[in-house]
């Protein structure tokens, strides 16, 4: 049995490398307590959920959400909390990025200082121009 389902996860993993993305750009950070980023993941989670190949690009003051303890103790009314979303997309093997300019730079406050910031390990910095094809190949949203 356990042959059969690993099997199934790797043919499932090799069907959504060909698919066209779902490229989710988080461009805002926590000015409005998380909704966005709420509403980002969940539209993210649900993406992964119908077997999309989904990616979630953190960009500008969204590189806020990228490191470690951003996301604990963030929940919108209705929602679940934004951790578990987060967690959620990792397990159904979403894909998670930072802008690579940004990391560190964008929406950080300045009683933290640079280098002493922990990404979370599975968010991976990555270039714009990368995050673009995806876009070009697939289709977007932005929040």
């Amino acid at each position: 049995m356990y042959a059969n389902n690993t099997a199934q996860v790797i043919e499932n993993y090799a069907d959504k490398a060909t698919q066209e993305p779902l490229v989710v750009l988080l461009a805002t950070g926590n000015d409005d307590g998380g909704k966005r980023a709420t509403l980002a993941f969940t539209a993210a989670t649900c993406a992964a959920a119908m077997d999309k190949r989904t990616i979630v690009f953190m960009v500008g003051d969204g590189a806020h959400w990228a490191y470690e303890g951003r996301v604990a103790g963030v929940q919108q009314k209705g929602f679940p909390p934004l951790e578990e979303l987060v967690d959620c997309l990792i397990e159904m093997g979403g894909e998670m990025y930072v802008c690579s300019t940004c990391d560190e730079v964008c929406s950080v406050p300045s009683d933290d200082e640079p280098g002493n910031l922990r990404r979370h390990s599975a968010i991976q910095p990555r270039g714009m121009s990368a995050v673009l094809s995806d876009m070009t190949d697939g289709r977007a949203v932005t929040f």
